[in-house]
């Protein structure tokens, strides 16, 4: 294999996209952190192959190109692009279930039909591929050691992508893209003007009820990771639950304005976050909701062919 690709690069893709997960990650030690960053520039760099194709066409072409990259690191050959080589390192490292790779592109891939129907079986197996399956990625790096925890690390995942397509609705009805079910919004679909804001008051609404059930699913596996990877997640997966509290807050108003959370809002989630480690704080409320959460992370994995034992 060619020389790897330097973690500084890896790096500043995290701190340029994500300022929720770069702020998590640097509570990572230093290795764990460089192997964060890395499997997110691989991400990242999936993303905006496809986001800036120039036609849908040269994005699946990307799509297929990324896909064989994966298939010839599973087959133990060099990968094409410079940029797999990211992921080519943490494979070699950690084991990483190449399955997972495989469902992010093709949630990628998904993106590129537009759907005549979407319904919440939909939603959720879109939020599995592109969201749940790189918490599953980011397990061996992580250090979990009981393969029982992959259902709640994708939960998490998965709870986070709901609290993106809340948040991101105004931007992807402008790339003709909706990610809210039919049944959730009266039908809603891209088409013609903008969106009816009862409607998708409604569907983010219900988004985000949903989403708090994964959240809880996801916090109850935390304990599951490396000591010195707990605090990074919990408090990642609470700057995230504390974008959709915003979106409540303004109620579920969010075509006018993106919500965020300030470095100081960040500083007070951290500063929370560590009372668990101490015995402090209670976890999240595990009720039905959270159970319903993990038996469809537990099906999207079985779907994808990702097992749970050993």
């Amino acid at each position: 294999m060619s020389s790897p690709v330097s973690s500084p690069t890896a790096g500043e893709s995290i701190r340029r996209h994500s300022r929720s997960f770069s702020f998590a990650s640097r509570l990572l030690p230093a290795g764990k952190r460089a192997d964060v960053e890395r499997l997110y520039a691989w991400c990242r760099w999936c993303d905006d192959g496809v986001d800036t194709a120039d036609s849908p066409q040269q994005a699946l072409e990307f799509i297929e190109r990324a896909t064989e990259d994966v298939r010839r690191i599973a087959g133990g050959k060099s990968p094409v692009a410079a940029e797999s080589r990211w992921l080519a390192e943490l494979i070699g490292r950690h084991n990483l279930p190449l399955e997972a790779a495989l469902a992010l592109l093709d949630g990628m891939r998904s993106d590129l039909t537009a759907a005549a129907g979407f319904h919440e079986d939909d939603l959720l197996r879109y939020c599995f591929r592109v969201a749940g399956a790189v918490g599953v990625l980011l397990c061996p790096i992580l250090g979990l050691a009981d393969r029982r925890h992959l259902p709640h690390a994708a939960a998490l995942g998965m709870g986070m992508q709901l609290t993106n397509i809340a948040r991101d609705v105004a931007e992807d009805w402008c790339r003709s893209r909706c990610y809210l079910p039919l049944e959730w919004t009266d039908g809603l679909r891209p088409g013609g003007g903008p969106p009816d804001l009862r409607r998708v008051r409604r569907g983010v609404k219900t988004i985000l009820e949903v989403a708090d059930g994964y959240y809880a699913a996801g916090e109850a596996g935390i304990s599951g990771l490396d000591a010195d990877s707990r605090l990074a997640v919990r408090t990642a997966a609470r700057i995230y639950h504390a974008i959709g509290t915003k979106i409540r807050r303004r109620d579920f108003a969010v075509l006018d304005k993106r919500a965020r959370v300030s470095t100081l809002g960040k500083l007070r989630i951290f500063a929370v976050a560590i009372l668990p480690l101490a015995g402090g704080s209670r976890p999240r409320r595990f009720d039905d909701s959270a159970e319903r959460a993990l038996a469809a992370a537990r099906r999207l994995l079985a779907e994808c062919g990702i097992s749970v034992q050993g």
